[in-house]
């Protein structure tokens, strides 16, 4: 029986996120930095933990000290064991799976036996890094800073709204991503690590949200940072 308790799995360096988490209520566990995806997202959980049902999350074998907390959740744990650095070897579980459609790049991402994916649509992207590009509001509903990701969405009749790249943090690299830099609370709040720069694109996000009955929650006067989301207990 999945508990009732406010918990997340998040990488725990940025003090800001964790302090906004906190006095929401939740309690928040570290992910544990990893050798087996490259440095800048080695706490990443879009990278080291992926969500195949309601019921079970595939981890990187990296990751056992919270494998315990999610099975006292009630969630059943299988491990990977095949993450490396580098964009082939490290995007396995940097993808976008719910109860409609598998979202990925056939090319990078880890293959599952069909029991995990009945009655959902495949979807081809060329990003890797898919989970990172996109906030996904609901099965039919997803934000993307990714041009492939948009373009293969709407072609596919899913509502996706495009905001520019660039302005998101990610230490290492030269920009981070939106879904990165974000985390879906429940169905009516997501979480964002800062402040959206681009004014246009922060509007425009209000009221994609809102047509989802969804609210936006920013960190106020803090550049938004690509932490590589979270995981909701």
């Amino acid at each position: 029986m999945k508990t009732n308790m406010k918990q997340c799995i998040i990488d725990t360096t940025d003090k800001e996120v964790v302090n906004k988490l906190i006095n929401m209520g939740y309690t928040c566990h570290s992910v544990v930095a990893s050798h087996r995806v490259s440095s800048p997202i080695c706490r990443h959980t879009d990278a080291l933990y992926l969500k195949l049902n309601k019921n079970t999350f595939m981890i990187s074998g990296c990751q056992l000290d919270n494998k315990e907390l999610l099975e006292k959740a009630g969630y059943k744990v299988l491990i990977c064991d095949e993450l490396k650095p580098g964009y082939k070897t490290e995007c396995l579980l940097n993808y976008i799976i719910n109860d409609k459609y598998i979202i990925k790049n056939p090319n990078t991402s880890m293959r599952f036996d069909d029991k995990y994916l009945t009655n959902i649509k495949q979807i081809n992207v060329k990003q890797g890094y898919t989970k990172c590009s996109t906030i996904c509001l609901n099965d039919d509903a997803y934000i993307t800073d990714d041009d492939g990701i948009y373009k293969s969405l709407k072609e596919n009749g899913i509502d996706c709204m495009k905001i520019s790249k660039g302005k998101i943090l990610l230490k290492g690299y030269e920009y981070g991503f939106i879904g990165g830099a974000s985390v879906k609370l429940n169905d009516s709040e997501i979480l964002f690590f800062g402040d959206i720069e681009n004014q246009n694109d922060k509007s425009a996000i209000i009221e994609f949200l809102k047509k989802y009955n969804m609210k936006p929650i920013f960190i106020e006067n803090k550049t938004l940072i690509d932490l590589g989301s979270a995981i909701i207990i």
